[in-house]
């Protein structure tokens, strides 16, 4: 690494860890070439390099200063929202976003929308070497954009597998968006109970063998409603599973690996680029765009084909040019890793303090499941308390929750719960939401 490299990649560590501050004025060009034994030339090429990227800028006649990144994580309304999984489009740095649209403006000015739900060539290359060092190894030619995943999901459950199976599994809880559609898809659904545990790989199998099983989907990490993931001896056991009894697995990875678990593969690692569909959205990621991956066998390459000419009418979804030229800029740049590590540090900081709040809580009123992974965790109300009545009550103390009822396809499975995200809200905030929340329920009972 060169040194200015050197330099750069320092103060976009200290920067992100918040060693330096934003707004704060970088030490003197004197000061890096002593500390770095290096010309004045280095330190400006480095420093050019940092504002090139919008990370620090400089003002006339007095240095160099760290940018504000412009990150909001609330809303402009009155409250404590815990409702939704969505963060507000101020999230996304301001600044980066102006960097990203600009860079993208200029790398396809040339091009133009192009049929072919791979996507442009050079983003289908940056997507293949992004996805490989996430573990996900597979051609260029199994790799597809489309707009959104409760779309793609729709088109797979209506379509024809090649393994000419029928019956959709789903765990309970799963995404009340896809149970939503599954209830009036007059399709044969059945379910397998996910807690804190995960699921019972005795069941799992028995199903598998036993059922006219289509496709298994699951939430393995950070967008589950119980806000837990499934560990590695029980991904690599259903992906054995699915492929000894034909099986497909679609691996809903929405969030992706933005909040980063230690040592953690996805399914489609243990897949060996069989009988797994691999989904992954960026809206949280990128709110201001509508973009998403999809990786899938080589076998399913023909289903995939036919699926895409028959909903093509009736559902396009290639995302549009400026949608793909934003998130190749967004790969290829350095506001991708800051952003990663931006929105790892904000997710742990919060979910270290909700398991903080629950730890004194007395479960005879309320028990926290998950907060280990991804923006959600579920409370589970005392039974003598209907989570309907918790859920109106803090509605009048301006605190907003949502029912984990719509996630559940069997309404006599559900549990009394209720679900929660962190992702609109802020760290000052969301501990007073967790005081109001504990105080309500034990008003309630008593």
């Amino acid at each position: 690494m060169k040194i200015y490299e050197r330099i750069c990649q320092d103060f976009k560590d200290d920067i992100v860890a918040k060693r330096i501050k934003q707004g704060e004025r970088l030490p003197s060009l004197i000061t890096i070439s002593k500390k770095y034994n290096c010309s004045k030339g280095t330190v400006i090429k480095a420093f050019e390099q940092l504002r090139s990227q919008h990370v620090i800028f400089s003002k006339p006649q007095s240095g160099y200063y760290v940018a504000d990144n412009l990150m909001r994580e609330e809303g402009s309304r009155e409250g404590y929202y815990l409702d939704s999984g969505n963060p507000v489009i101020g999230s996304f740095s301001i600044v980066d976003v102006h960097q990203c649209l600009a860079i993208a403006a200029e790398m396809y000015s040339t091009h133009s929308l192009d049929l072919s739900l791979r996507g442009t060539s050079s983003l289908n290359e940056e997507l293949h070497d992004y996805l490989v060092r996430e573990d996900i190894y597979t051609a260029k030619e199994n790799i597809y954009l489309v707009q959104g995943i409760t779309q793609m999901l729709t088109h797979l459950t209506l379509s024809p597998f090649p393994n000419g199976k029928n019956t959709i599994l789903i765990e309970a809880p799963s995404s009340r968006h896809y149970v939503a559609f599954l209830k009036r898809a007059n399709k044969k659904v059945l379910t397998i109970k996910r807690d804190e545990s995960g699921i019972d790989l005795d069941i799992l199998e028995k199903y598998f063998k036993e059922e006219d099983i289509k496709f298994f989907y699951v939430v393995t990490r950070n967008h589950n409603p119980l806000g837990t993931s499934l560990d590695y001896r029980q991904r690599k056991r259903i992906m054995e599973l699915a492929i000894k009894y034909n099986v497909y697995i679609i691996e809903d990875d929405y969030f992706g690996n933005m909040h980063k678990l230690p040592k953690y593969t996805p399914l489609y690692f243990f897949s060996y680029q069989k009988n797994c569909i691999y989904l992954r959205s960026m809206s949280k990621v990128l709110p201001l765009i509508r973009i998403a991956v999809v990786v899938i066998p080589s076998e399913f390459r023909p289903t995939f084909a036919v699926l895409s000419q028959e909903s093509y009418y009736y559902s396009y979804h290639m995302p549009d040019l400026i949608s793909q030229a934003t998130y190749e800029a967004y790969l290829k740049s350095s506001i991708y890793e800051k952003h990663c590590v931006q929105i790892n540090q904000l997710i742990c900081e919060k979910l270290k303090v909700v398991r903080e709040f629950a730890s004194s809580w007395e479960s005879k009123y309320v028990s926290l499941i998950g907060a280990e992974s991804g923006y959600y965790f579920t409370l589970s109300i005392n039974s003598s308390v209907k989570a309907s009545k918790v859920i109106a009550e803090l509605m009048q103390r301006k605190v907003y929750v949502l029912s984990n009822k719509g996630a559940f396809y069997n309404l006599d499975e559900y549990d009394n719960s209720i679900r929660l995200s962190i992702a609109r809200i802020s760290l000052e905030h969301l501990k007073e939401a967790l005081e109001i929340i504990y105080e309500t329920v034990q008003e309630l009972m008593s």
